[in-house]
């Protein structure tokens, strides 16, 4: 019932993680993005939060696939889940159980740092729109992740609607547009896309009038 995207990015001050998620249940900001300095992860199908959390916890010492492969040992419904990320190594990791519901799949671009799944969607189109929409995009990773949503979407996404979308963002320089959820909403992309250009207006507002007092 969700689509998700993670993604790292290689800057001059050090490497960047997104995930962006969207599915027709509420508030998946609460449960499938996890992401930290060291890597993103996103959980999903029935969801096992720990998945996430937990796997999160270990990448200082372990690579993602490492992290990810030895929790679902240990998760006796691991047939249900689906769970993928990116750590800051530049490993990459998707994992797709046979129990999860159709259409499901993912794909791995270890080499671009991308990694999309989704379960319960209308077709696999989705995921290779999402991708697509990424590589193509231009802006911060942010917006990009938006418009990877919107791509999937377009493309067919959660085969009964959209309800909930969230964006998590982690960078060297954290700002308020780097958190972002819509719980509840007719069109979760589309506000997702509307708070965000909101947030980051603020913010750049915010920055300027900060220079402004420091320099005049």
């Amino acid at each position: 019932m969700t689509f998700s995207i993670c993604v790292r990015e290689e800057t001059d001050d050090g490497p960047v993680f997104g995930v962006a998620v969207a599915t027709d249940a509420p508030a998946v900001g609460a449960l499938a993005p996890c992401i930290s300095h060291d890597g993103v992860i996103s959980t999903q199908s029935f969801v096992n939060v720990r998945l996430g959390r937990r796997g999160i916890e270990l990448l200082p010492d372990l690579a993602v696939d490492d992290a990810l492969s030895g929790l679902l040992t240990q998760d006796d419904h691991r047939e249900l889940r689906q769970v993928h990320g990116i750590d800051f190594r530049g490993n990459a990791y998707a994992f797709s159980g046979d129990e999860c519901d159709g259409w499901f799949g993912h794909e791995v671009h270890g080499d671009e740092g991308i990694t999309v799944a989704g379960n319960m969607l209308a077709n696999g189109e989705t995921l290779s729109a999402a991708v697509e929409a990424y590589r193509e995009s231009d802006g911060q990773v942010g917006e990009r992740l938006v418009d990877a949503l919107a791509a999937g979407k377009e493309a067919g996404g959660d085969k009964r609607g959209h309800t909930s979308a969230a964006l998590k963002v982690k960078a060297p320089e954290t700002t308020i547009y780097h958190d972002l959820r819509v719980d509840e909403h007719e069109t979760p992309i589309a506000e997702l896309r509307r708070v965000y250009e909101a947030a980051r207006e603020a913010s750049e507002q915010f920055t300027e009038a900060k220079k402004s007092r420091i320099f005049d």
